[in-house]
Parts: C-alpha cells; sequence; structure tokens
C-alpha cells in the first residue's frame, strides 16, 4: 500500500484524505498543514514541515493539495529526496521557480504531476472528444468564464487549495491555470498571452486572451474571492467554422447525459479530483514514471506569462522553443 503525505490548507486536505480512505491502494500516514488550523478530524500524525515528515516516515509520495507555487519549500524538499509528488497547477509563477522546479526534477527517482482535476472530468473529456472528431470544425475562440469559490456539489473542490495563495494575483493565477491547462489539453500549446487584474474590497478578476500557437484563441474570466462567495457562475463555449459547444452552471448537471437520461453524480473518489488521484497512486503503486519527469509543462509556463502581463501591462509572447 502506497503511503502519501498530504500538504495543504485543512479544508483541501480533508477532501483528499476522504478520497484516499476509498482507495485499495493507497493510505494518509502524514499531513503538513498551516499552525492556524486543526487537523483534529484526521486521521493521521500532522507535521509542521515536509522535511519533518519525510524523516519520521517510510513515505512512498506527496499530495500538495493546492497550486504547486504556493508551496515551493514542500516541492524542492520532495524533489531533492526523489519522492513522487502530485500538485495543482500551476507549479511555478515565475521564470526563476520554475527553472528550480524542472531543474530539481531532474533526479531520476522523483516526478511531478501537476494536472488540473479537470482534464479527469467526464464533462471536459468528452467536449475534447468531439472537438477531435471534428464537433467545432476548426477552432475560432473558446470562452471560459467562472467565479470560485462557489457552493454546490462537485464544483468547487478544484479550488480548495487556492487559499494559499498569499495574494490576489496569485489566487486568480492559480484560478486561470486550471482553465489554461484544459485549453493546452483541448487545442495545444498556447503561443501569446495578453491578461489584466483588478482587486476590489469583495472581488477579484482577472481576464486574460490566449493565443494558439495552431490558430484560434481564447479567453478567459475569473472572479475570486476569500472572504465572500460570489453567485455561482460556469460558461464554457467552443465555437469553430463548423459548429459549438458550450454549458453553463444551470445544465452543467445534466450535461453529461446517456440516451437523454443524466447520469447520476460521481462519489467522491470517483470525481475528477478522485479519479486524478486515483491515477498518482497507481503510477507510485506500478512504479512506473509519467512520460516526463514533469507533466505536464506548458500550462505552468503560459500561467508564468499571464502573470507578468498582469504585472507589465503588455502581452507576452511565450518562446516556442521552451513549449
Amino acid at each position: 500500500m502506497s503511503r502519501i503525505v498530504t500538504v495543504g490548507r485543512r479544508a483541501a486536505v480533508q477532501a483528499h484524505a476522504d478520497r484516499y480512505k476509498q482507495f485499495d491502494k493507497a493510505t494518509v500516514c502524514g499531513a503538513v498543514g498551516s499552525a492556524d488550523e486543526s487537523f483534529d478530524d484526521l486521521d493521521a500524525p500532522v507535521y509542521d514541515s515536509i522535511a519533518h515528515a519525510l524523516r519520521d516516515d517510510d513515505v512512498d509520495g506527496v499530495d500538495i493539495c493546492g497550486p504547486g507555487a504556493a508551496y515551493d519549500d514542500t516541492l524542492n524538499t520532495a524533489l531533492d529526496a526523489g519522492i513522487p509528488i502530485r500538485c495543482d497547477p500551476p507549479f511555478a509563477l515565475d521564470e526563476a521557480q520554475f527553472d528550480r522546479r524542472v531543474s530539481g526534477a531532474s533526479n531520476e527517482n522523483g516526478w511531478l504531476m501537476a494536472h488540473s482535476p479537470h482534464r479527469f472530468s467526464r464533462l471536459y473529456s468528452r467536449l475534447r472528444s468531439d472537438v477531435e472528431t471534428g464537433a467545432i470544425g476548426t477552432i475560432g475562440v473558446a470562452r471560459i468564464k467562472r467565479t470560485v469559490p462557489f457552493s454546490g456539489p462537485g464544483w468547487n473542490t478544484s479550488y480548495d487549495g487556492i487559499t494559499a495563495a498569499t495574494g490576489h494575483v496569485e489566487a486568480l493565477c492559480s484560478v486561470l491555470a486550471h482553465d489554461i491547462d484544459i485549453l493546452d489539453w483541448t487545442f495545444g500549446a498556447v503561443g501569446r498571452v495578453f491578461a489584466r487584474a483588478r482587486s476590489s474590497e469583495r472581488y477579484d478578476h482577472a481576464h486574460a486572451v490566449l493565443t494558439f500557437q495552431d490558430g484560434g484563441r481564447a479567453t478567459i474570466e475569473t472572479t475570486w474571492s476569500k472572504k465572500c462567495t460570489p453567485s455561482p457562475c460556469v460558461n464554457v463555449e467552443y465555437s469553430g467554422n463548423h459548429g459549438r459547444l458550450n454549458f453553463n452552471e444551470r445544465d452543467a448537471s445534466t450535461a453529461l447525459q446517456e440516451k437523454s437520461v443524466p447520469l447520476n453524480g460521481d462519489p467522491p473518489e470517483d470525481d475528477c479530483r478522485g479519479r486524478l488521484l486515483q491515477e498518482f497512486v497507481t503510477h507510485i503503486h506500478d512504479n512506473e514514471k509519467p512520460s516526463s519527469n514533469i507533466t505536464p509543462i506548458n500550462p505552468s509556463r503560459v500561467t508564468i506569462a499571464v502573470r507578468r502581463s498582469v504585472d507589465e501591462g503588455l502581452p507576452i509572447t511565450i518562446a516556442e522553443e521552451s513549449l
């Protein structure tokens, strides 16, 4: 059985621990969390640092329950120890951090998975499959607009760990990274970005325009709040020269249908995040590395470009050799 140490804020760590309890091949052997939160409900030892957890126990994997960029020391320590790691995107928010991460992952024993759980969603998988089979033709514009976090079964679990971000720009970029990951997975590499962000007393907002290397573009809008709960909003639209695919929060619960009958919601261990964690555990259990030491790389690099664009107020071109 693979022994996993979870790292992050309490809500995110608990959400992952609940899923691991349902797995046959994994157990949570420890957690690393903030001193200002109680982890009393967690059935595992709690440590003040990943170094302490690795020193006290035989650990097979480290699960960072949030954006990897917010846990720089944890990532570095686990990579140095050659231990498999999973985190949410992005795993870096500046080029220096990115270069350190890629260099650290060159250790032949360790590797890093940084997929968005959206990649393991049946809904996004079906949209991607429809795009690949020509449902929209040549991509024109992809649009994604969302508010997070918000209440509703299943929809806010991807963002439980965002609260670890240190500022509103970091939080917005960490939310955008999930959609960047899906767009890269569906439409290919992004070559250019232009983004803006603003902050207010109640909500923070970001708007990014991405241009794909193979043609077409995407717009992503995100409204985020740590203190307030925005009204639920998810709008996804993929438009091309032959058709359009779309869904929103009003029909998301019935968007997946078989013969016009809505499918039942997945239990937590088999929702998109549960399937992501299962993939992580399977790689560890089978002693099988992913296709590269860090996978995927492109979404984090694009998120870094988005961060630069926000800071500089200018479009940023991503060098082809870096993709």
